[in-house]
């Protein structure tokens, strides 16, 4: 279904007008929201706020449909180049929502470095609300990578910060401590942390899978059989309702728990499930492995030749699928990566002249900046206009002033090198000259004055500094004598 063109006139809008005009797309169906964002994003090229919420609510309804490789294209783009952005909150949302993608399909050490992001940028912008929830992100990359230690140093940080979050978020802390502790076999502390995440933080109210789940192990290594009889049947109820990750972390906990109790009834049931469940969905092809897996060591147990044989070749069979999978998303990877590159080269890039665009003069005034050396370099600032573009547009029209750009833009890189040169403007380019002297700099503008004709030229105006540190400072400098030239071009020329 195609919207009609600027529905409600958001390709317009303001952050906190688009932010309210939520609540009129979410009535839309989902196909008719995909198909707006999409438009959306192709049309607002631009890097505005509006732009990082738009990825966002369109990468969001992907990742609710369990589609994480489509969400984590949708987001990367803001992600690569997110500090050409204007900060907002939801630019951490973004590294937040493509790092539980991440999480979903098991790459935890890149999602563990978009949390660190998150947490980077929310420091940087004193957002103290998101330190303990991106903390406690963090640890759940270490949990899932069996490093509970990491995991509870993480955690410990997420407590000392819990004061400037929402308080349920230490539902979110207290469960996963009780989980890293009782992996480590601290069954005391594991039992206090769930008891403090529950009784003070609703933790059953607020993650009741989570806590369903952390009882029923906990409470079984406690050798508390009622507690576990009940949190196990509850476990088992809810097991059709969960999400693969979900799923598979409840069946290795449960069947562990059968295992070292000596209970068939539960790893057969586990076992059943499993299979139940890739007879629904045969693509998830992780839940496969994790089956044939535990099918095995109940094969082993059982001295079962053939069933021993069966899970061996469900192994191989799943490990030749993710091999699959992987080289298929490494490929799909790498294809939106140097897309993406290319699209910010050429954003970087001014097509008609070959100059550094407005955006990159920016960016390399910042490399210079944060650079002790490039600051102390002696440099030359030239500013430029081109001289009658607006009478050659009026009177020959834009190709003909469009040729006139690229001809001085041919006559300055004749005499500057290519990587100081900026088209800052419709008629204006920058020159930046890193010259061992001001004498050095004064020829090169003398030669290429020398190369103006009457009908090809432009005005200019310089600055020496001595310093590269204060460009910014001294460009209006530059920018004041080249009108100062201009005036002079015109008075004499008519």
């Amino acid at each position: 279904m195609n919207l009609p063109k600027d529905k409600w006139g958001m390709l317009n809008m303001n952050y906190n007008d688009f932010l309210t005009r939520q609540q009129q797309i979410k009535k839309l169906s989902i196909a008719e929201q995909k198909n707006f964002y999409e438009q959306l994003l192709k049309k607002k090229y631009d890097k505005t706020e509006v732009r990082i919420l738009a990825s966002f609510y369109y990468g969001q309804l992907f990742y609710q449909e369990g589609n994480f490789r489509k969400t984590i294209e949708i987001i990367e783009p803001i992600i690569v180049d997110y500090q050409s952005y204007p900060y907002t909150p939801k630019l951490l949302s973004c590294f937040n929502l493509i790092g539980v993608a991440t999480h979903c399909e098991t790459e935890y050490n890149v999602s563990r470095f978009f949390y660190e992001t998150a947490l980077k940028i929310a420091m940087e912008n004193d957002e103290k609300y998101y330190y303990a929830f991106e903390y406690n992100n963090i640890a759940l990359t270490y949990i899932e990578e069996q490093n509970y230690e990491e995991a509870l140093k993480s955690l410990a940080l997420a407590e000392d910060v819990l004061k400037d979050c929402d308080e349920e978020m230490g539902a979110y802390i207290y469960i996963n401590k009780s989980i890293s502790l009782q992996k480590l076999n601290r069954l005391t502390e594991a039992l206090k942390a769930f008891e403090l995440g529950v009784s003070q933080y609703h933790a059953d109210t607020i993650v009741p899978d989570d806590v369903t789940r952390c009882a029923a192990t906990l409470y079984y290594k406690l050798e508390q059989p009622e507690k576990y009889e009940t949190y196990k049947k509850q476990i088992l109820s809810k097991m059709d309702e969960m999400y693969a990750a979900e799923f598979m972390d409840a069946c290795r906990e449960l069947f562990e728990c059968g295992r070292d109790s000596c209970d068939d009834n539960l790893m057969n049931h586990i076992l059943r499930s499993m299979n139940q469940y890739m007879e629904k969905y045969p693509d998830e092809i992780k839940v496969g492995l994790e089956f044939a897996e535990l099918l095995y060591v109940y094969a082993v147990g059982k001295m079962d030749k053939d069933a021993i044989l069966e899970a061996l070749e469900a192994k191989n069979y799943y490990k030749d699928r993710i091999i699959e999978y992987s080289k298929e998303k490494y490929i799909k990877s790498l294809q939106q990566y140097i897309e993406i590159n290319s699209q910010i080269s050429e954003l970087e890039r001014d097509a008609l002249t070959g100059f550094k665009t407005r955006k990159a003069y920016y960016k390399d005034i910042a490399i210079i900046e944060c650079d002790e050396e490039m600051c102390n370099q002696p440099v030359g600032i030239a500013f430029a206009d081109v001289n009658g573009l607006k009478k050659i547009n009026d009177n020959l029209g834009h190709e003909a002033g469009d040729e006139l750009l690229a001809a001085i833009a041919k006559k300055i890189i004749t005499i500057f090198q290519e990587a100081g040169c900026y088209r800052f403007g419709g008629d204006e380019f920058i020159i930046l000259s890193f010259d061992k002297s001001e004498t050095d700099f004064q020829n090169k503008l003398q030669k290429l004055s020398k190369l103006w004709t009457a009908e090809c030229s432009a005005s200019i105006g310089s600055v020496w500094l001595e310093h590269a540190k204060d460009i910014e400072k001294n460009l209006s400098v530059a920018d004041e004598k080249m009108y100062v030239n201009k005036n002079y071009y015109y008075k004499n020329r008519f």
